[in-house]
Order: C-alpha cells, then sequence, then structure tokens
C-alpha cells in the first residue's frame, strides 16, 4: 500500500531581525550621526580665526594705538638728547625702557571705583596677548619695578608716550591689570586716551570686580610733582608717624617712618623715584628706582 505523499516544506520567507536587534542598530546609527555633528564642530571650531570669540563671548577690540607694557630702567628730566628714551605726555620726564609686551587688543578698558574713593583703570587683555603679559609681570613682581604703560603707534615717524607708570606689586592670576590712584576724572581720561577714537563711556564698579592688581596707588605719568625731601638736605619734610595733607594731584602722602622696613609693615609703599614724593624720605638700596621694595629691606 503506497504512503500517503507528504507535504512540502513551508518557505521560512524572509529571516525576522529581532526587537532587540532593531533597537541596537537605530541607537547605532543615532550614535554615529551625533558623533559626526560633533567631529565637525570641532574642525570649524579648530579653523576658526584665533581672534574669533568661542561661544558667542565678545570679540576683542583692537585699538587706534597698540598698547607697550615695558619695565622701566631708569627715568631722567627731560630733555634726554641722545638717550634712547621715551616721553612723558607733557615732555618733561625720559623713561629709559627694557624689552617689553606690545598688546594691540583688549576685551576692555574701564574705570573702577575703589573703596577708598579713589578709581583705578582696568585692562582686561585680549587672550591671544594675555600670556606674554602675565609672563613679563610675573618676572617683575619680586623686585616691585616700575612697569611703563606706552602709546605706541605703529607708524614709525608717530613718537610712543607713556601715559602711567605703576608698581608692579602683584601677580596677573586673570586676564586683566588694574592702575590704581586716580580721581574720576582723571581715571575717566585715562580711559579714553588708551581707547582712542572707540571710547566709549564705560560703567564703573566696586573693587572687588577687578581680577588682579598690577600696581599701587600711582598718578599719571607725566604729572608734576613738587619736591619733598627729608631733613637732610634742608628742605621741608615730616618725622615719622606725621602724615603729610596730599602728594601730587591731591593724593594723601603715606605716614613717614623711620625705616623702609617700618613702613612695609605698616603696609605702605613701595615708591618710585619721579613719581612718589614718599620715594626721598627713605634709602633707595638696590639704586633701582624704587624705594621700601624687597631690595631695600635689610
Amino acid at each position: 500500500m503506497d504512503k500517503p505523499e507528504e507535504p512540502p516544506p513551508a518557505d521560512p520567507g524572509e529571516p525576522k531581525a529581532s526587537r532587540l536587534t532593531t533597537i541596537v542598530l537605530i541607537v547605532s546609527l543615532v550614535l554615529v550621526v551625533l558623533v559626526a555633528g560633533v567631529l565637525g564642530t570641532v574642525a570649524v571650531l579648530m579653523t576658526r580665526s584665533p581672534d574669533t570669540p568661542l561661544l558667542g563671548a565678545t570679540p576683542p577690540r583692537y585699538l587706534d594705538v597698540p598698547i607697550h607694557f615695558a619695565p622701566v630702567r631708569d627715568t631722567k628730566t627731560a630733555p634726554c638728547p641722545g638717550d634712547p628714551a621715551v616721553l612723558d605726555a607733557e615732555q618733561k620726564t625720559c623713561y629709559l625702557l627694557e624689552d617689553g609686551v606690545t598688546v594691540p587688543a583688549v576685551q576692555q578698558i574701564e574705570p573702577l571705583r575703589e573703596r577708598d574713593g579713589q578709581y583705578s583703570v582696568r585692562i582686561a587683555i585680549a587672550p591671544k596677548f594675555k600670556d606674554r603679559l602675565v609672563e613679563l609681570v610675573d618676572e617683575m613682581v619680586a623686585d616691585q619695578r616700575q612697569i611703563a604703560v606706552v602709546l605706541a603707534p605703529v607708524q614709525p615717524d608717530q613718537p610712543k608716550t607713556v601715559v602711567a607708570a605703576p608698581i608692579v606689586t602683584q601677580h596677573m592670576d586673570g586676564d586683566s591689570m588694574s592702575i590704581a590712584g586716580f580721581t574720576k576724572e582723571e581715571a575717566d581720561a585715562l580711559v579714553a586716551r588708551l581707547l582712542g577714537s572707540s571710547a566709549s563711556g564705560a560703567p564703573t564698579g566696586p573693587a572687588t570686580t577687578v581680577p588682579t592688581t598690577t600696581g599701587a596707588a600711582t598718578p599719571p605719568a607725566g604729572q608734576p610733582t613738587p619736591p619733598v625731601t627729608d631733613q637732610q638736605t634742608g628742605t621741608t619734610g615730616t618725622t615719622g608717624g606725621t602724615s603729610p595733607t596730599a602728594g601730587a594731584g591731591g593724593r594723601p602722602l603715606d605716614k613717614r617712618y623711620a625705616s623702609c622696613k617700618e613702613a612695609v609693615a605698616a603696609g605702605d609703599g613701595p615708591y618710585s623715584k619721579g613719581t612718589h614724593e614718599e620715594y626721598n624720605w627713605y634709602t633707595d638700596v638696590d639704586g633701582n628706582g624704587v624705594a621700601c621694595n624687597s631690595g631695600d629691606i635689610r
């Protein structure tokens, strides 16, 4: 007896992917798309100009006249024939300068009101030029040297001008430096001069908004300074523990102490030759033009 004919096996058809496999494929595709987008963004950022701010930051402001920062080697009363010196705004003082750093762009220059009622001028350096200035300032802190702030036109026939010469007393741990010891009018005038024709009204605020400072209270370069010397010269002076009424530009003079050691211990000094009247009260031991700095304390 013949066996019944068996039906042919059913066609398995197209293989069906499991739900887990489908999810894995979709997630993998999404990751590939995301990674490609990130790499593309990084590539765009890496090829942008170094002056272009990232993520919508404020772009740097290029100055009409670059600012040159340089250590002061010596100062002399003008004229100074034969010396490669830079004059102050009133052409009364010659500054002999060492190699420095030129900054053509800044983030901001603004006046700030200090707690004692005086004003400082904050200069926030553009990131592209910050590192070189930080290195220069760091080298000057130990000796508390004087740094010249110079308007340095790029045209060779245009003279350079020292507009301020503060004493470096602190490191730059941010992007900015401050020059202290101005009245509001003096601070506004210095800001306008540094910014040039691009100057505009700048807000003022408490001194706590200043990240770093580089100078003690210092009048603008070229401001007339009445002679005040000690009693050894026979001219007028003061004795330890007393305080003169005011110095150049109305800046109150510090108390006069028996030595630089006592002055520094009280939080006063250092004093720069040609800038601070108190310089004449003390002995500039290291002869660097700054009295009561670390080199003068024995």
